[in-house]
């Protein structure tokens, strides 16, 4: 494109100064033509660029659509992640719940024998007089027992539910990267 519009100025000087070298001073049809010409090329050049001009311009609005489609694409992907991180929290927080109920049905357990074991304990050493004291040191020892046993297993629970809890924050944190990742 160029090259013919650089052609296309050089004949027409050459042409032109040929013209002015003419004695007559009358455009001879040669110089006619020649000015033809170059109209014609420079029209010629013109339409190419505005061409190549719209070419582009679609080319531009073709990538430009993609690149919104590729952005969309990722906003979905990010949404389901997202979602995804949710459902585990909330699988993680469902467990903790039903693992702190068991740990309190434990306890109520343990409570209730312990209060069983007194009121026994008291029932005997009414009925029983001269050995109350006997029966007094078994049953607080009974009772030492029944709460140490009932402490190690609401220790044993609570470690199981911290246990719970940082695998289910380990494991939405690993989501998480993922997720940004």
């Amino acid at each position: 494109m160029k090259k013919s519009l650089l052609g296309a100025l050089v004949l027409g000087a050459t042409l032109t100064v040929c013209a002015c070298n003419d004695k007559e001073n009358k455009p001879s049809p040669a110089v006619e033509n020649a000015k033809t010409s170059a109209a014609e090329a420079k029209e010629a050049v013109v339409d190419a660029a505005k061409d190549a001009k719209n070419a582009a311009a679609e080319k531009m609005n073709a990538a430009a659509e993609k690149m919104n489609a590729a952005g969309e694409k990722a906003a979905e992907v990010k949404d389901k992640v997202v979602d995804a991180a949710k459902d585990a929290k909330d699988a993680a927080a469902e467990k903790m719940n039903a693992a702190g109920e068991k740990a309190a049905e434990v306890k109520d357990k343990v409570v209730d024998a312990a209060k069983d074991a007194k009121d026994a304990a008291a029932e005997k050493m009414h009925a029983a007089g001269e050995k109350a004291a006997e029966v007094k040191d078994k049953v607080v020892d009974a009772a030492k027992d029944a709460k140490d046993a009932a402490a190690e297993k609401m220790h044993a629970a609570g470690e199981k539910a911290a246990e719970m809890k940082d695998s289910a924050v380990e494991k939405a944190t690993e989501i998480k990267d993922a997720a940004t990742k």
